[in-house]
């Protein structure tokens, strides 16, 4: 019976060292495709050309980018804030990053449905935002990759500009608009989770006034 009990317990040893070795053996998990690290948001001056019920976005060549990094929790740098003119538009453009430095933003267009961005934070009538977004055959689409903003009115003292890119359940998109843009209530409207959140402080100033 003694002899019995040992071999038992011997066998049971060496189930757990296997166990043990096996697990140490294990790969590590995969990142998720869309676990993103870093964020950029560039805003490039454009002339706004009225074409009946719609705009044209025309290119200036002297004009400058700025742009706006952040971290993986979507915070910019301490003390960033940018001061757009009033009555002026610019290109909207957003890069990701995921963990290892690779760019994303062309995930979200070819899935571009279950993804949505919204744009908040302004206070009424100051800025106006249109979808610019094209698939890989060159047609429309609405994501918030490519976009243009204008600024319709200024402000007294600067805001919290929040960029929200969603990543929207099944069948959700459907029920989108693009007069959507600005919702403040995308999160309860529209199920899902938000794979970037982004915020810093923006002033909307009269013409003539310091843009930086």
């Amino acid at each position: 019976m003694n002899k019995l009990r040992n071999y038992s317990l011997a066998i049971l040893v060496a189930l757990i060292a296997l166990t043990f070795n096996a697990c140490k053996k294990d790969p590590k998990p995969e990142v998720p495709e869309e676990e993103i690290g870093k964020a950029e948001l560039t805003f490039l001056e454009v002339e706004r050309e009225e074409h009946g019920d719609h705009y044209h976005y025309n290119p200036i060549a002297e004009a400058k980018p700025a742009i706006i990094t952040f971290d993986s929790k979507g915070l910019p740098p301490v003390g960033t804030h940018l001061h757009l003119t009033e009555g002026k538009t610019y290109k909207l453009t957003l890069k990701s990053f995921d963990f290892a430095n690779r760019e994303m933003q062309q995930e979200f267009l070819e899935k571009h449905d279950i993804h949505q961005a919204f744009i908040l934070g302004a206070p009424d009538g100051i800025l106006t935002y249109v979808y610019a977004d094209r698939d890989k055959e060159n047609k429309k689409i609405s994501v918030g990759v490519t976009g243009y903003l204008t600024v319709d009115e200024h402000t007294e003292t600067g805001f919290t500009f929040r960029y929200v890119l969603r990543h929207l359940n099944p069948g959700v998109k459907a029920s989108i608009t693009a007069a959507n843009w600005n919702d403040i209530n995308f999160a309860s409207k529209f199920a899902g989770a938000n794979d970037l959140d982004l915020k810093f402080e923006l002033h909307p100033v009269h013409e003539g006034e310091h843009e930086h």
